[in-house]
């Protein structure tokens, strides 16, 4: 009998600590946050705009509205950028006030939804910045979409910017090899694509991953 009255004040217990923590995370979530036009919103009387970067991970809501969740971002801490997320649909949001860099030292890198800072992956960024290739070749096909499914987007982030917000191109296994078609091949609707083939020890990086 007393073995049973500890094991329900234990339970009572934990189930009195997991709805204490969840009014916690319910109030800490900004009720008033505002959508305007176009995507944008306004959370704690500070404009935030869309912005096209990819992916990039979510953490805890920190604000609802109108059937949105906008979620912060872990890596970062000042809440710059920040994710909206609904049943349909999903995109990123800046600060207005927030200056995107748009030069210098790169200290992020999205290789699609893998976030990488540092290593080889890291290393084979810099290298497709640096245009250090072991050949290339182009490829002729007859739908927007045969290039786009057969590559994945590469997004990087400037200075202290801890997402990518520079597209540059993508990568993908093409007639054998890894390979980097820049951007702006990309949105050229030619349908013609040149396909820089990248150093020999990246080559096996994603032989499994991308098709």
């Amino acid at each position: 009998m007393k073995r049973r009255i500890i094991i329900f004040s234990i339970l009572g217990v934990l189930a009195l600590c997991f709805i204490v923590c969840l009014s916690v995370c319910y109030s800490s979530a900004d009720r008033t946050a505002e959508r305007a036009a176009e995507g944008n919103f306004i959370i704690k009387g500070e404009k935030y705009i869309p912005i096209s970067i990819g992916f990039t991970k979510e953490g805890k809501t920190i604000a609802k509205s109108d059937g949105f969740d906008i979620m912060e971002i872990p890596e970062d801490k000042d809440h710059n950028f920040l994710a909206v997320r609904s049943f349909l649909d999903n995109w990123t949001i800046v600060k207005e006030s927030y200056i995107i860099p748009t030069e210098g030292a790169v200290g992020v890198a999205y290789l699609w939804r893998e976030r990488v800072t540092d290593g080889i992956k890291f290393n084979m960024v810099q290298s497709i910045l640096n245009e250090d290739y072991q050949g290339s070749f182009t490829v002729k096909t007859d739908s927007e979409s045969e290039i786009y499914s057969a590559t994945k987007e590469i997004h990087i982030g400037y200075g202290d910017c801890p997402v990518g917000t520079d597209w540059i191109g993508a990568f993908g296994n093409i007639n054998g090899h890894l390979v980097f078609i820049k951007a702006e091949d990309m949105k050229d609707r030619d349908l013609e694509y040149t396909c820089y083939i990248l150093k020999g020890e990246y080559q096996e990086l994603y032989n499994e991953s991308v098709t």
